[in-house]
């Protein structure tokens, strides 16, 4: 009787962590970074839960992979408060030999609120033609370890034969769907023959179907965070938007030395920060920022400015951006009101 009971709770116990497992998804990929591609991983449950995953394998399969870390991986269904970063992704870079990796012991290291991992996979990972990315329980895609999988494709109309043996054993246990009727190619998620290297590849939704369908490139890279989805974004004829029309600066600023003015860019771009006295004065004019990608930028205003700190009063900033490429150019207006501090 007690061998059938512990029988029967190991069953449960590994059926839920199998269950588990199965919502731990490819969230987000870049595979145009010139050296430094990487997967984002997210788990995503209705309930709260954790996986370690430092076991696991991120990976395209060709060539030599090896597992995401040494020391425990821990990634959680949920944020959680007392930490600096968001508990439900991490970020596997996938060829960065040498790096230490961020993990439960050490926390988020180098302060870019995400926990990064590091591995020394095969060099060239993430092709840009057609390729496929997977979690697994090793390098191997045919012995049934997938944990999620996706495939994609710039349908040239030459697939990779090796790339295309790994979709289908994929398609043979139920990670990818078979597509009767139509080319390997476009069993795969399109992206195109002009992937930028701000471009990704990012998941539509938390539900996953196994098809091409549940991806698609984004000009919004967001490796640690939500994705962005370049069809969810209306830009209209902007280049950027402010994230605020009025901003107060309180005390802590003037501890720190400078306030961030938080941008989100429509459109690679150049830009530049000048802030105004209310009288029209010149009092801050930032470096002219080149090549600005796609997304979520903060312009730092060093608000002591000169060796002297800005004086308690309404300021008036001027953000100008422009892309000769597509002849554009934009000017906007903010207002900053500065509070009174303490000597």
């Amino acid at each position: 009787m007690c061998i059938k009971k512990y029988s029967i709770i190991i069953a449960f116990i590994l059926f839920f962590y199998s269950e588990a497992r199965s919502q731990l998804l490819i969230n987000e990929l870049a595979c145009s970074t010139s050296g430094n591609d990487w997967i984002e991983l997210f788990y995503y449950s209705a309930a709260k839960g954790s996986l370690e995953i430092s076991g696991l394998y991120t990976t395209m399969y060709y060539g030599t992979n090896e597992r995401l870390s040494g020391d425990p991986v821990t990634i959680y269904s949920y944020d959680r408060s007392e930490t600096s970063w968001d508990d439900r992704f991490v970020v596997v870079h996938l060829t960065a030999p040498g790096s230490i990796d961020e993990t439960d012991i050490t926390g988020d290291t180098n302060k870019n609120g995400r926990l990064d991992v590091y591995c020394n996979n095969y060099s060239n990972s993430l092709w840009e033609t057609d390729c496929v990315a997977a979690i697994d329980d090793d390098d191997d895609p045919s012995n049934n370890g997938i944990i999620d999988f996706m495939a994609y494709s710039d349908r040239d109309g030459t697939p990779n034969s090796t790339i295309v043996s790994y979709m289908t054993a994929a398609q043979s246990f139920g990670h990818w769907t078979a597509c009767p009727g139509k080319t390997d190619q476009e069993c795969m998620t399109d992206i195109g023959t002009d992937l930028k290297p701000y471009m990704s590849i990012s998941r539509r939704s938390h539900i996953d179907t196994n098809s091409p369908e549940d991806f698609s490139v984004t000009k919004y890279m967001t490796p640690g965070r939500e994705n962005i989805l370049s069809e969810d974004i209306s830009a209209g004829k902007n280049l950027f938007k402010p994230k605020k029309s009025t901003i107060s600066i309180g005390r802590q600023s003037f501890a720190n030395g400078f306030r961030n003015i938080d941008l989100f860019v429509f459109e690679n771009c150049n830009i530049r920060l000048r802030i105004f006295s209310s009288a029209g004065m010149l009092i801050f004019e930032s470096p002219l920022y080149r090549d600005v990608n796609p997304g979520d930028y903060p312009i730092r205003w060093d608000i002591r400015g000169s060796g002297r700190r800005a004086c308690p009063g309404l300021y008036i900033g001027q953000i100008e951006a422009t892309n000769k490429k597509i002849k554009k150019s934009q000017q906007e207006k903010i207002y900053v009101i500065v509070g009174k501090y303490k000597k």
